[in-house]
C-alpha cells in the first residue's frame, strides 16, 4: 500500500503500508534489527489481561465505540482545536498456536464541526484560511500481539520503520491501565521521473486501555468492561492541505468496548450514516 494524502487515525500507520494482513513479519523484524522491547516480570499475564480487556470472551467481534477531537499545531505556535472526530471499529482476537495473537481491526470515522457536530463535508481550515474537504476514513489494520511486543502483520516497506509494544501503564485504586504504543517513521524520498518528492513522516499512536481488577477477577467465560483513550502524534493529514508546514497533529479520543449486536450503543446518526456508507462494519467480523 503506497502512502496517499489521505492518512486518518489509523491510515497514519496503514497508509504507510505497514499494517494489511500479509505474510507475518517475524523474521523480517529480527533482521531489521529491531531494538528489544522492555520485558514486564510476567509477559503471559500481560498479554492474557490485555486480550481479555479488548476481546470477548467467546472469540465474537467487539465494537469500540469513540469520540474526541482532533488538535493541529504548528512548530512555535499554540496548538489549536480543528475538529471533532466521530467513529466506530469492530476488532477480533485470534489465538495462535504459539501463544501468540493476530489482532484484526476495521473502522470508520467522521471529521465533524466543532460546534454544531455535523459531519463536514467542506471546512475553512483555521490554521491556514483555506478551505478543504475532509476526507473521511475507513481503514483497516492487523498486527500480531506476541508477549509485549506489537508487530505487524506484513514485511515493511523499504524506509519503514515500526516499533510496537504493550505496557503497564498504571495500577491504581483497583483499575488496571495497559497501552499499546506503535512509533512509526518513513523515510523521505526524492522526487523521480515517476513519482514526487515525499517528505519523511512520522506517526505515533498511543492508546490506553483500562478496567478495573474486579472485571479481571471474573470468571473468563464473564465479558470484562474496558474503555480506551487514544492519542496520536503525527505528521499533518494530507486534506489539511499543509504538507510542508512543520508541526504535529493530535487526534484525542475517548471510547468504550461494546457486545458486537448492542445497536443502542452506536448513536442513531453514526449507525445510521454507517448503514448507508459501510453496512458490512455493523456485522462481525
Amino acid at each position: 500500500m503506497s502512502i496517499t494524502s489521505q492518512l486518518s487515525r489509523r491510515r497514519a500507520l496503514t497508509g504507510l503500508g505497514l499494517l494489511v494482513l500479509g505474510t507475518p513479519a517475524l523474521n523480517h523484524l529480527v533482521r531489521a534489527g529491531t531494538p528489544a522491547m522492555r520485558r514486564p516480570p510476567n509477559d503471559a499475564t500481560l498479554l492474557d489481561n490485555f486480550v481479555r480487556m479488548r476481546s470477548s470472551p467467546d472469540g465474537a467481534t467487539v465494537r469500540w465505540i469513540y469520540s474526541g477531537v482532533l488538535v493541529g499545531k504548528i512548530e512555535g505556535e499554540v496548538a489549536v482545536p480543528l475538529t471533532r472526530i466521530e467513529g466506530m471499529s469492530r476488532t477480533r482476537a485470534i489465538a495462535r498456536n504459539d501463544g501468540a495473537w493476530d489482532w484484526h481491526l476495521e473502522e470508520a470515522g467522521y471529521y465533524c464541526d466543532l460546534a454544531s457536530g455535523q459531519v463536514l463535508e467542506q471546512w475553512l481550515n483555521p490554521l491556514t484560511g483555506r478551505k478543504v474537504a475532509p476526507v473521511h476514513y475507513r481503514s483497516a489494520q492487523r498486527l500480531v500481539f506476541r508477549d509485549n511486543a506489537v508487530l505487524p502483520a506484513t514485511e515493511m516497506p523499504g524506509g519503514a520503520h515500526f516499533r510496537g509494544e504493550i505496557t503497564q501503564l498504571a495500577s491504581i485504586a483497583g483499575t488496571l491501565a495497559l497501552t499499546e504504543d506503535l512509533y512509526v517513521s518513513i523515510d523521505a524520498r526524492a522526487a523521480t521521473a515517476t513519482q514526487p518528492a515525499r517528505p519523511r513522516q512520522l506517526a505515533s499512536s498511543l492508546a490506553t486501555f483500562t478496567t478495573t481488577y474486579a472485571q479481571l477477577a471474573q470468571p473468563r467465560n464473564q465479558w470484562v468492561d474496558c474503555q480506551f483513550t487514544y492519542t496520536t502524534l503525527n505528521s499533518f493529514v494530507g486534506w489539511l492541505d499543509m504538507r510542508d508546514t512543520v508541526g504535529i497533529q493530535n487526534m484525542r479520543l475517548v471510547g468504550v468496548k461494546c457486545r458486537v449486536d448492542d445497536d443502542a450503543a452506536v448513536p442513531s446518526w453514526l449507525r445510521e450514516r454507517l448503514t448507508k456508507e459501510h453496512p458490512d462494519l455493523l456485522n462481525p467480523l
